[in-house]
């Protein structure tokens, strides 16, 4: 079968895969192909492709297609559905039987009294109508992580534990209802497998499973936890890599952390470690009708898309039109908090061109995974991306390489055709299409600034009277089209996703723009008619976002942008959003756990909860309860989040956060505060910091020029305005080093930077009253020498510039300033403190409150707009934009004329 795969194909698959690695600098790609031969008599399954793709500039070891193991993360799951299935086809078990049978002592509570709408009374014991189905077909209505062995403890559990604790957790809905997704559920089937095999998961699935296909270098243990490369021929794990939003740039890898290889207590729903070569026996099994694990019968119903209610069973597959035919109407049958969905026994089914696919994503601490197969056409395909959370990506990798290959395995006798559903040239014509459009979407470009005006701000959904009057909740009721300040058009709903422009369509001249990012790729966010005319009011109400969302075009007017204003605007031209509700304010901030945080921010009026790092959602005030000088605070999730329809509580003491609770996983609240720190992590203690201040003053200084010493063009700030403020903090202890580092408290700047501040500074007081307070500007070369001592070496060049290259600072071209309010002198709160070492610090960071990060937003303008630069990794920080570089000084100020 290897001519399927010609020279121009194959060439098409690696430069597409190439793009994506160089595009959103994803360290590696790992791709496994398989395709059945039907012309056999056995049906043989052949591996068509199997590569590993890499960036050019990981500094990781290399994966290897034999030795080096990927966690595939949520596709294990895939495992443990066949490890059930094999008992029922043992007669072990029933997929009707209650969990109860296997674990007498199960008994989550009955969910809290509160829906969006309305309450609702529930019979009692719910948990006695969960069974096994309903685990793996996530109908259980069980909360989505397990209380223990989950992303976030601490301390990961057994498996046995796991199961106990789910007792203290209550039901998020009705069992057998709807559709949630549950990892919990998952590590629970997979106990039974333990308990009705009397082997642990592991070993079962080891023997029953794993030896059987050949599988004989994956595992589900704690193994092989180690990416170094000790010996070629021994088997480790590749190395994942993380990332977030505030890493500022999406072209270097060195801002990649290593992933932590933790071993969770719910390693039945996401414990599986694999090579590409093992992998790909796993897709043979799909792709040969279950052979050898499951009877045929059991294996088609595992395919098979199941309502809510009740299994399909193998007996009344025969009465089903074709096992393998995508059936659009089993999906409407099938709602789910977002919709609807489509499930066979786990495993979720989804369409290409009326084909069905049966398939699974995976995402862990720095793998995201895509496992699907196309039984009917006899094509397998894995994906793995070695970064977080680029699913989006492996899913769009796999769909190009089936459009790529799927013109050779459509076939007249295939159930689309001879059930006269479509014709076969009719879906030939479909899958070319769908391939031409990703193939374009090589071919996007950055968003001009002629059509970002005419599509910025916010997009709502339309409600009816009685959506207004039942006060609807999601996630989804808009989306803001928004400019970062590094010139980046996103789209911002769920997730933040940058925006690109496709090429004009030669055929139809429409011109298409859709999402370019690690979070979400290809998808059509907006379709441009050809000639349309955006200046034409009614025909713009036309344009919808996503063929859904219209654009509120007076909000769009109103928002403060990045961009250079041409002139900057009046405040009247400008709408400010209110600050937080009081009674909440004090809830927003970071609360901690196991290589994850939770962040708790406004925005748009509601609070909202970042989860793993890269999912916002909102939250709905439910109740609080204050006993004495403790209180709980209750809010909602929304139904359309990741962890719809689940309880986040709030534990206070005098008004302050202890911990939040998230359906009874703890995350632990954490001051960031520099002003309630002695010491920040990664600081060295005052007594270092005073000896490197000591030595720095003889130590020599690389940049020595005369010239430069006399003709240093700085002019003292305190001189070019009267309502210009200063707080400079290297001339007190209140700065990360915790000691005095100036002798003086002066400010001094570049004059022609020092021009540009003044432009900013009398445009922000003559149109806002509000005025620029200086923290610090010039910086002698010695205190950036003494800075970097000051800190670890990672830090270096991050927080603290390098001095063997010269801070911006000590060339007199930098300034560290905030806003104050003229009308009383305070302060303006940002969203973090000034010299903080956190992500608050970070300029694309999303939390606080929506006032603290217009401000940011209204200082940051202020500045580019007069020819300074933001710095990324410090809100406060601005650099002078200049034709030449400056010279970096040492002179201290009573040395400067």
């Amino acid at each position: 079968m290897t001519e399927i795969l010609s020279k121009e194909i194959l060439k098409d698959i690696n430069e597409f895969i190439e793009f994506q690695i160089k595009d959103k600098s994803i360290p590696c790609i790992s791709v496994s192909v398989v395709a059945r031969d039907d012309s056999s008599k056995k049906k043989e399954c052949h591996n068509l492709f199997k590569k590993i793709f890499h960036h050019k500039d990981i500094k990781t070891p290399i994966p290897t297609l034999d030795k080096t193991l990927f966690r595939v993360a949520s596709v294990s799951k895939l495992f443990t559905y066949v490890a059930i299935l094999q008992l029922v086809d043992k007669g072990l078990l029933s997929l009707e039987d209650p969990v109860t049978k296997y674990i007498p002592d199960f008994h989550p509570k009955n969910p809290q009294s509160t829906t969006y709408s309305n309450k609702k009374e529930f019979e009692p014991d719910l948990y006695k109508k969960i069974t096994v189905f309903n685990l793996i077909r996530h109908t259980s209505g069980l909360i989505r992580e397990p209380i223990e062995g989950n992303y976030f403890n601490e301390i990961q559990s057994d498996l046995i534990t796991l199961v106990k604790t789910m007792n203290e957790s209550s039901l998020v809905s009705e069992p057998w209802t709807e559709h949630k997704y549950s990892n919990a559920a998952v590590a629970i089937a997979g106990y039974i497998v333990e308990v009705v095999s009397g082997e642990t998961f592991p070993d079962y699935v080891e023997k029953n499973i794993l030896k059987p296909l050949g599988m004989l270098n994956s595992t589900f243990k704690n193994e092989y936890a180690y990416t170094e490369v000790k010996d070629e021929n021994q088997l480790r794990t590749a190395t994942g890599h993380m990332w977030r939003y505030w890493d500022e740039t999406t072209t270097d890898l060195s801002v990649y952390k290593e992933a932590p290889l933790t071993y969770f207590g719910m390693f039945p729903a996401a414990g599986l470690a694999t090579t590409v070569d093992d992998i790909s026996k796993f897709l043979q099994f799909f792709l040969q009708d279950g052979k050898p694990l499951l009877k045929y019968d059991t294996f088609v119903q595992f395919l098979t898309q199941q309502p809510l209610k009740a299994p399909i069973k193998p007996e009344n597959i025969d009465t089903l039109e074709f096992p393998y035919v995508y059936n659009e109407s089993a999906v409407a049958q099938t709602p789910t908090s977002t919709g609807t969905s489509s499930y066979g026994l786990g495993v979720e089914i989804t369409n290409f061109f009326g084909y069905q696919i049966a398939r699974h994503g995976g995402a862990v601490n720095g793998f995201a995974t895509d496992f699907r197969v196309l039984p009917e056409l006899g094509l397998g395909i894995f994906t793995c991306s070695t970064l977080d959370v680029c699913n989006a990506v492996s899913q769009q990798i796999s769909e190009y390489i089936t459009c790529q290959l799927a013109s050779s395995f459509v076939k007249e006798t295939h159930s689309l055709v001879s059930l006269n559903k479509v014709s076969l040239n009719k879906t030939l014509e479909s899958i070319e299409n769908r391939k031409q459009f990703l193939n374009s979407t090589l071919l996007a470009t950055e968003i001009p600034d002629s059509l970002y005006d005419n599509i910025s701000g916010y997009w709502y959904l339309p409600t009816s009277e009685q959506q207004q009057e039942e006060e609807t909740f999601n996630d989804n009721d808009y989306v803001q089209i928004m400019k970062s300040y590094n010139g980046m058009v996103y789209s911002k709903d769920v997730v933040l996703s940058k925006l690109a422009l496709l090429p004009i369509d030669k055929k139809t001249g429409e011109q298409l723009i859709i999402t370019a990012d690690r979070m979400s790729c290809g998808q059509v966010m907006l379709k441009i008619p050809k000639d349309f005319n955006f200046n034409d009011k009614e025909e713009a109400k036309k344009l919808k976002l996503k063929d859904k969302y219209t654009r509120d075009s007076e909000e769009a007017q109103h928002s403060l942008i990045y961009c250079k204003y041409k002139p900057l605007p009046l405040k009247s031209e400008i709408t400010i959003q209110p600050p937080l509700t009081e009674e909440f304010k004090d809830l927003i901030g970071f609360y901690s756990a196991r290589d994850h945080m939770a962040i708790i921010f406004e925005e748009n009026g509601h609070l909202n909860f970042n989860i793993e790092w890269l999912f916002n959602y909102k939250m709905k005030f439910l109740s609080a309860v204050q006993q004495g000088d403790t209180s709980i605070v209750h809010f909602l999730l929304s139904p359309t989040a990741m962890y719809n329809n689940e309880i986040i509580s709030f534990h206070m003491k005098n008004g302050v956060p202890l911990f939040l609770s998230l359906s009874g996983i703890k995350f632990k609240f954490q001051s960031m505060s520099t002003q309630q720190q002695q010491q920040q992590p990664g600081v060295y203690p005052k007594d270092i910091c005073s000896k490197a201040l000591a030595e720095s003053f003889n130590t020599p200084f690389p940049f020595e020029d005369e010239n430069a010493r006399i003709n240093h063009n700085l002019v003292d700030l305190s001189s070019i305005s009267p309502t210009l403020k200063f707080d400079i903090k290297y001339a007190t202890t209140d700065n990360f080093t915790g000691i005095q580092l100036y002798k003086q408290a002066k400010a001094f700047l570049n004059k022609d930077a020092a021009k540009c501040l003044l432009s900013a500074h009398n445009w922000l007081v003559e149109n806002w009253n509000v005025g620029i307070i200086v923290f610090d500007s010039y910086r002698p070369w010695n205190i950036t020498w003494t800075m970097a001592e000051s800190v670890i070496p990672e830090f270096r060049g991050l927080y603290v510039a390098p001095p063997t290259k010269g801070s911006v600072h000590n060339r007199g071209g930098a300034l560290d300033i905030s806003l104050y309010d003229l009308s009383n002198g305070k302060v303006i709160e940002m969203v973090g403190d000034f010299d903080e070492f956190s992500i608050r610090s970070h300029r694309s960071y999303f939390g606080g409150s929506e006032l603290q990060r217009w401000y940011r937003k209204l200082l940051t303008i202020a500045l580019i707009n007069n020819n300074f630069r933001p710095n990324e990794h410090e809100w406060w920080h601005f650099d002078i934009i200049v034709d030449k570089p400056l010279a970096v000084l040492n002179l201290q100020f009573d040395q400067i004329n």
